[in-house]
C-alpha cells in the first residue's frame, strides 16, 4: 500500500482550477491502472478539505477496501457493493 496526499494544493473554487489545478499525485495511478481511492483527511489551515490517497498493487482491490474501511468505515460503506 502507498499512502499520499490526494493533491499537493488546496482545492480550487467554483471559478475553475486556474493555476491551482494539480493531478501531480494521481495521474500516474490512473495511467498504470493501480487501484486507488481518496479518503477524507480533515481540513487544512484555510478550512478547505484535505484528502488522503490510498494506492494498492494491481489486483489489490480487496486489500485497498479493507485498509480504507479500517481508516474510515463510513466512507467505505458508501462504495462497497
Amino acid at each position: 500500500m502507498l499512502l499520499t496526499p490526494t493533491a499537493p494544493t488546496a482545492p480550487h473554487g467554483h471559478e475553475g482550477p486556474g493555476d491551482r489545478y494539480s493531478t501531480a499525485l494521481t495521474w500516474a495511478f490512473n495511467l498504470s491502472g493501480h487501484p486507488a481511492l481518496n479518503l477524507p483527511a480533515g481540513f487544512g489551515a484555510d478550512g478547505c478539505p484535505a484528502g488522503l490517497q490510498l494506492v494498492a498493487p494491481h489486483g489489490g482491490e480487496a486489500l485497498l477496501l479493507s485498509v480504507a474501511e479500517a481508516a474510515d468505515p463510513v466512507a467505505v460503506a458508501r462504495v462497497r457493493p
